[in-house]
């Protein structure tokens, strides 16, 4: 039985409407140890039976049997698999991988020794037989002819295959270095089958064992001159069994992917340059996706957040009686006992708003802060400074981008506005993500009393501004704004005479004693009104250990009220109408525990972090401004695509006669797209660093926490997975577009 045969074999081209015959009726047998030389004139057919026998071409008319088995049936995978098993094929115009180097052109055809230094040894072995040893690391651009077609060659013996097809060999060779090419493929056929194809047979005529020429397609002539000495062998020896079973598993196969990754490193490798243009214009890309994610990623994220009822507090409960009724304080200490609460807030309005604070610069600016009061909280340890100990200290909790303002690692400015008070600020805590809220923290004294003056000076409509002088009401508009509050209609004019000598007899003042007091005194006649006139100031805060003190401003007489005595009236006007209360557990779990068992018939008790439903416009207004963002995403994602189609196509188009030759080697289809797609996402590594890099400086440095959009982990992931999509959708198209045409046409457009 033959190695090779073919049977009316016929090859037929169509072109433009015109019919060419490529071959016909072609008959030949062929057997291991023959050297046989194909001669023509040009045109003839002799390529066209080559690409035929080695399945870069098709056939339309006969069979061609390798070892017994027809070949008519066979797809495309078929013939990739034939190649790899049957066939070595050394080109005229060399088709060596120019950017490999020539030891890794070799290795290349021994991708199926798994063992990295056994596929070396053997590489350095062949290069040893071709007389290329000295130049395994010259690529394959640097080489003669010569050299290039040693290479080649030591490429073929390299795979070990039955069949070795040379295409014109020494076609582009002098006369020297064609004789010793002929004489080193005679060396090499003697346990193998060579088929070459020669315009020149002379140089062939002592080493060819047979002689077929081609005419007009047909086999015009076919000599043999010494019979194969190893046909009986092959007659004799078992089967091969067929190249394709039915129950070969398709996909990728381990060995595939392992030398997919080699092969992908070795192309990332080989073509610094374009590799390292491929990088920048990865990352390029992934900056534009992380600007594009950082300006609209956030607003989209709104879409998906959820609406609060209070502000969310670790451990925080929120309840009310379902009677209506305010809490007292022995009922705060049976639930507080009860429940296991480690700390409680009668009057907790303010945890649930955000207030407007002014400070000043070293450099004389006035700057606004909103700002979110925060009780109870631990933010761990204060970046700068410590945490507030007195009344009028404050912490604040900022963005990193408010470095720029206050400072690092000392504060730049030492206090701020904030409400009626002019607090110190002792420290400052800095987070990392600019979507949360910046928060003041306080003492308990210190939101005690901001709570207080909240309530009295801003929550109150009747708040008039009165001073005196000498006994005598000053008009308003005489004096700095000094803030006071009405109690149910009725005004106490304060002197500071007055009160100095109530202060010393009463060392324990209380709102009810200090309204007792000046009812009985009648300091004046008519009707009955009470003005607390304060001026509320540091220095007024800094004397808090004295309930009331008396400070001379621009030479008259002011009435400054202690910060304890300003709490206790405020306590006293909240307890008469606020209804909330919120008891603070050491973690979420014993919150929720404490819920159920505080909500029922009695009480409604809620987690801080409750959620509501927002009404219909809301929702209509959200769902438009984050499909607006969602969209202007979604079109910035396309426009990077589109960039990375283009630049990728070209790179891509530049490695087609490469992969083209790989495919004429053998190698299989799915180890070359897996190196492909190994190169290209090499290339993103730059990227996917580069974002993290820029995340990085987000995350430290104040100047860029101010630019852009802090992005969590989800939204990195986004990006990474967009990034990583559009790479596999350009390569895989590419790839699709290039292996859908034969090897012969991959290679007849090499570029």
């Amino acid at each position: 039985m033959s190695l090779l045969k073919l049977k009316n074999v016929g090859k037929i081209y169509v072109s433009e409407g015109a019919v060419t015959v490529g071959i016909r009726g072609v008959n030949l047998s062929f057997d291991k140890g023959e050297f046989v030389a194909v001669t023509g004139a040009s045109g003839s057919g002799k390529s066209t039976l080559l690409n035929v026998i080695s399945g870069m071409d098709s056939y339309e008319e006969g069979e061609l049997y390798i070892e017994g088995q027809p070949t008519s049936h066979y797809m495309q995978k078929d013939w990739e698999d034939y190649r790899k098993d049957y066939i070595s094929f050394i080109f005229q115009d060399y088709n060596i991988i120019e950017s490999f180097t020539v030891l890794q052109n070799v290795e290349l055809a021994l991708m199926n020794i798994e063992d990295h230094k056994e596929r070396r040894r053997r590489a350095l072995e062949l290069l040893d037989r071709v007389g290329m040893r000295p130049f395994i690391k010259q690529k394959g651009s640097k080489l003669s002819g010569g050299q290039k077609q040693r290479t080649v060659i030591a490429r073929a013996l390299a795979k070990d295959s039955p069949i070795i097809l040379a295409d014109e060999p020494t076609g582009n060779l002098d006369y020297a270095t064609s004789a010793e090419i002929v004489a080193l493929l005679k060396e090499v056929s003697k346990d193998k089958l060579l088929i070459m194809v020669t315009h020149n047979f002379e140089q062939v005529e002592g080493v060819a064992t047979r002689h077929v020429r081609i005419y007009d397609g047909a086999v015009a002539e076919d000599t043999v001159f010494t019979p194969a000495p190893m046909a009986e062998e092959v007659e004799k020896s078992p089967q091969k069994a067929p190249l394709l079973f039915p129950e070969e598993k398709k996909g990728f196969r381990r060995p595939e992917i392992k030398n997919g990754v080699v092969l992908g490193k070795t192309i990332f490798l080989s073509r610094p340059l374009l590799s390292l243009f491929l990088c920048i214009l990865m990352i390029i890309g992934s900056l534009g996706m992380f600007f594009a994610t950082a300006l609209c990623g956030s607003g989209v994220a709104e879409l998906f957040s959820d609406y609060y009822m209070f502000t969310p507090q670790e451990g925080r409960v929120v309840m009310v009686k379902r009677s209506g009724e305010a809490f007292t304080p022995e009922e705060i200490e049976e639930l507080m006992a009860q429940t296991g609460a480690i700390d409680h807030l009668r009057f907790d309005e303010q945890l649930d708003d955000t207030h407007s604070a002014f400070y000043n610069t070293l450099l004389g600016m006035r700057r606004d802060l909103d700002l979110h009061p925060a009780y109870g909280k631990d933010y761990g340890r204060a970046d700068v400074g410590r945490y507030p100990e007195k009344a009028n200290e404050v912490l604040l909790y900022l963005p990193l981008e408010k470095q720029t303002h206050f400072g690092w690692p000392k504060l730049l400015i030492d206090s701020i506005d904030l409400g009626e008070f002019e607090y110190e600020v002792v420290g400052v805590c800095y987070f990392r993500d600019n979507n949360l809220q910046a928060e003041v923290c306080f003492s308990e004294e210190g939101f005690k009393l901001f709570t207080a003056c909240e309530h009295l000076f801003l929550n109150n409509s009747k708040i008039t501004v009165f001073a005196l002088q000498n006994g005598s009401p000053v008009f308003e508009d005489s004096l700095p704004l000094i803030p006071s509050f009405d109690i149910e209609g009725n005004t106490l004019y304060i002197q500071s005479e007055t009160l100095d000598l109530y202060r010393k007899e009463n060392a324990d003042i209380t709102f009810e004693a200090l309204y007792e007091y000046y009812v009985s005194a009648n300091a004046y006649s008519g009707e009955s009104e009470y003005y607390f006139l304060k001026e509320f100031g540091k220095e007024a805060l800094k004397t808090s250990d004295l309930p009331l003190v008396n400070e001379n401003i621009y030479h008259e007489e002011y009435v400054l009220i202690s910060p304890q005595l300003l709490t206790e009236i405020g306590e006293e006007v909240l307890s008469e109408s606020y209804t909330q209360l919120s008891l603070f557990y050491r973690s979420d779990k014993a919150a929720k525990k404490a819920v159920k068992t505080l909500h029922g018939e009695e009480y409604i008790a809620l987690m801080s972090d409750t959620t509501y439903d927002p009404d219909i416009f809301t929702v209509i207004i959200n769902t438009i401004g984050a499909g607006f963002l969602a969209a202007l995403w979604v079109l910035f994602l396309l426009f990077i695509s589109f960039f990375i189609h283009i630049c990728t196509t070209r790179t891509l188009d530049s490695f087609k006669s490469e992969m083209g030759i790989m495919r004429s080697m053998g190698i299989p289809v799915s180890a070359i797209k897996i190196g492909v797609f190994v190169r290209m996402l090499i290339t993103l590594i730059p990227a996917y660093l580069t974002a993290l890099f820029v995340g990085f400086l987000v995350f430290t440095i104040p100047v860029v926490n101010a630019m852009f959009t802090y992005m969590y982990w989800w939204q990195y992931l986004l990006l990474f997975a967009a990034l990583f999509i559009i790479v596999l959708r350009v390569t895989s198209k590419q790839l699709k577009k290039l292996f859908g045409q034969s090897v012969k046409k991959s290679l007849s457009k090499k570029q």
